[in-house]
Order: structure tokens, then C-alpha cells, then sequence
């Protein structure tokens, strides 16, 4: 089963939908579009838009493994929080939230093979926050063409089927991570941007790897799901306590629990063999035969990226003599030093067009 087959069959079989989703604005989606700024270029083919400041290299950098998380000095509540969140890891009972009506509608109607996807705008004019989302998204520096648009049916025709299944996940997860009205925006912010910034940096490293772009932003965006329940789990708790959670804190339980927590999800979802493996083991260096090797060494290269550019807690990678690096053969090619020079900006403006 592929990755779009299992996301049918696993999020249009499950559960209630929630009425809208979460975060509403009160502007229109073509007033929330007009307002980004993204550049129109597209990384297959960078155009130069700051000084080439070759950003990952560093006489400090040393490490070309993926590195663990440092543990703080922990609090005793953080401390009491951490055993609260290990004894969840043989729960059969963690849930993700249903998507969102109109993202579940949105999927229903792209699955029928006999829908026209130029009558979309309809559907996703439903609800302003997806409409919004389809609008900032075609408009962003991944997707956009030479001219911006403002029609929801336009969006939709230029950004294809599997990049609406991509944008419902991304809104069904988004939903999941801001679901508790006055619970820690900061966690929530931190855990949603690293998503996006994943997916996107996935997705412009696959043009070097031959993986399907939609499905390596689909994985950079799933493949630390665990974080989401961790989020949620710790939300709790800190109401419960009383107890503001510190970012040191929540990274480094997050590193010790969300892959335990990505299994559990995982299973309970049916995933396919690919995405499930991704999810339960993405820090091992993996060997010549482990399964799926391109897709680990592409993760792990994303989470090695996103760690130098401040999307993740930051580690001194020596990142061209790094494994994934080396043994995907990019240590001499001059385009991949080329994108990594655009790299920071472009996962900037496209992570703050689809934050919202």
C-alpha cells in the first residue's frame, strides 16, 4: 500500500470530523494570500537573493552521526513529567484528532476518480483557514509559478492531487497540534514549524535522490508525528501541575519519547511498512542493506539541515563529511551546494507561508 493509499484509507475511515478547523481568521483567503511575501522562484532552480554565505561550514563542526539530545538539568517536575510520559509508551489509547469536515470532504472528493479538480474552489471555500492555507501554498516558494493567484480553482488545478492530500494532512496535523485553546503556543509553534520546515526540506532534497517530492514532504512532516503526542500529553500535565514546560525540557523528552510515541501512532494507523520504520528508528545510522536506505539517509540528512538552521536543537554537524552526505554521493556535486546556499531563505519564507 502507498503512502496516498494508506492516508484514504486510514483518515476517511476514522472517526467523527471536526466541524472546522482551528485557528480562524477573520480575513478572507485572498486578503491572507495578497499578504506573503514569498519569492515566486522555485529551489529545481535557485535564483540567488543574498550573499552565497556557506552556512554549514564551521571549524567547530565535528559531528557527521546523528547526534542525541543533551539532557538538562531537569527540574523535579520535569523530572515527575517524564516518568508521567514513559509510563504512556505501552498505552493502546493515544488518538489523533479526526481531520477537519472540510479536509475530510476535500479527500472524499479527490478520491473519486471521476472528479473535475478545476470545481474544487467550492469545497474549499468551505472553510477560510484551508482556503487560506490552498491560496498561501500555491503562492509559496515551492509551488508557485510566475504569477500568483487568488482563485481557490486556479490554486487547486496548479497544485494537483497529491499536493491537496499534502495540504490536508498538513491541516489535520496542524488542528492537532493548536487543538487546545490556551495551552503552551510556543510548544505548539516550535513542534508545528520544525513539521513544515522537514517536509520542506525533504522535499528539496529529493530532487537529488529521485523520491517523489509530495511523498518527501509527506514524510518530513510525519516522520517526528510522536512530538504531537507529546505535545499534547505535556499540555496536559502542565495544566494539571501548574507548571510552564522549559524548551530544553520539552526537546529533550521529545527526543527521548516521540519515536516510542510514533509506534504507538503508527500501529494504530495502519501505516505502510515505509513511513512506519521511518517513524520508529530515524536516528540510527543505517546500514548499505537496512531497509529503505535512501529514504533514512534523506531524513536524516533533513534533521542534520534543520538543526543548523535553527529548526531544531542545534548540534556542530561537519555536514558535507557527514554519512547521509556522503553516502548519497553529494559531497562533490556543485548543485547541491548550490541549493544549500538558498536553503535557509527559502525553508524561512516557505515555513512563514504556511504558519498561520
Amino acid at each position: 500500500m502507498g503512502l496516498w493509499d494508506w492516508f484514504l484509507d486510514a483518515l476517511l475511515s476514522g472517526g467523527s470530523a471536526h466541524s472546522d478547523s482551528q485557528g480562524r481568521s477573520d480575513a478572507r483567503p485572498q486578503d491572507r494570500a495578497r499578504q506573503d511575501e514569498a519569492s515566486v522562484a522555485t529551489l529545481e532552480k535557485p535564483v540567488p537573493k543574498f550573499d552565497a554565505v556557506e552556512w554549514w561550514k564551521s571549524e567547530e563542526a565535528t559531528l557527521v552521526e546523528p547526534s542525541p539530545v543533551t539532557c538538562p538539568d531537569l527540574s523535579h517536575e520535569g523530572k515527575a513529567l517524564e516518568n508521567v510520559l514513559l509510563s504512556h509508551f505501552d498505552s493502546h489509547d493515544l488518538k489523533m484528532p479526526p481531520m477537519p469536515r472540510v479536509a475530510q470532504k476535500v479527500t472524499q472528493r479527490i478520491s473519486d476518480p471521476d472528479f473535475n479538480i478545476e470545481k474544487l474552489g467550492e469545497e474549499l471555500a468551505e472553510d477560510q483557514v484551508i482556503a487560506a492555507a490552498v491560496l498561501r501554498m500555491v503562492n509559496s516558494v515551492l509551488y508557485s509559478g510566475r504569477q500568483r493567484t487568488t482563485s481557490l480553482s486556479q490554486a487547486a488545478s496548479r497544485l494537483g492531487v497529491n499536493a491537496i492530500r499534502t495540504l490536508m494532512v498538513h491541516q489535520s496535523l496542524r488542528a492537532a497540534a493548536f487543538e487546545s485553546r490556551g495551552a503552551d503556543q510556543e510548544l505548539s509553534e516550535l513542534v508545528w514549524n520544525r513539521s513544515i520546515a522537514s517536509g520542506c526540506v525533504m522535499r528539496i532534497l529529493s530532487q537529488f535522490t529521485s523520491l517523489d517530492k509530495e511523498e518527501a514532504f509527506l514524510v518530513g512532516l510525519l516522520h517526528d508525528l510522536g512530538n504531537v503526542i507529546v505535545l499534547r500529553e505535556v499540555q496536559k500535565q502542565e495544566k494539571m501541575l501548574r507548571y510552564k514546560v522549559d524548551i530544553e525540557t520539552f526537546e529533550y523528552i521529545c527526543f527521548e519519547c516521540h519515536q516510542e510515541f510514533g509506534e504507538l501512532v503508527a500501529d494504530a494507523w495502519s501505516l505502510p511498512p515505509m513511513l512506519k520504520d521511518l517513524i520508529c528508528d530515524h536516528h540510527t545510522t543505517p546500514d548499505a542493506d537496512s531497509p529503505f536506505v535512501k529514504e533514512r539517509l534523506q531524513l536524516q540528512l533533513s534533521d542534520m539541515i534543520c538543526a543548523l538552521i535553527g529548526y531544531a536543537p542545534f548540534a556542530p554537524y561537519d555536514l558535507m563529511r557527514s554519512h547521509p552526505v556522503q553516502a548519497l554521493g553529494l559531497a562533490d556535486n556543485p548543485e547541491f551546494t548550490d541549493v544549500l546556499i538558498e536553503l535557509p531563505g527559502y525553508v524561512e519564507l516557505h515555513v512563514a507561508s504556511l504558519s498561520f
